[in-house]
């Protein structure tokens, strides 16, 4: 049955003393996203299906930045750029 979508959540939190990052999550999109990255994960199912995981992340996979505003002018430039250096290294 897993969780009704307004009882899911994804908490990480810092340990200050032991430098740990300890993720808690029943989101599956995040479950998938994660998974792979968790150290010492305990998950926990319910007819088989793994419907919440917590364990350590690395002090790599986790970072907070202010979302980047980009204007539409700068988007296109940032876009005509790309597909330059795509056409390049097709052309190679």
């Amino acid at each position: 049955m897993g969780f009704k979508l307004s009882d899911q959540e994804t908490v990480i939190s810092y340990q200050h003393d032991t430098g740990e990052w300890r993720l808690y999550t029943n989101v599956r999109k995040h479950m998938t996203k994660w998974g792979e990255l968790v150290e010492n994960a305990h998950t926990y199912e319910e007819n088989g299906r793994v419907i919440s995981m917590e364990g350590t992340l690395p002090d790599i996979v986790v970072s907070m930045h202010k979302k980047r505003e980009i204007s539409e002018e700068t988007r296109k430039a940032m876009g005509e750029r790309l597909r330059a250096v795509k056409e390049r290294a097709e052309d190679e």
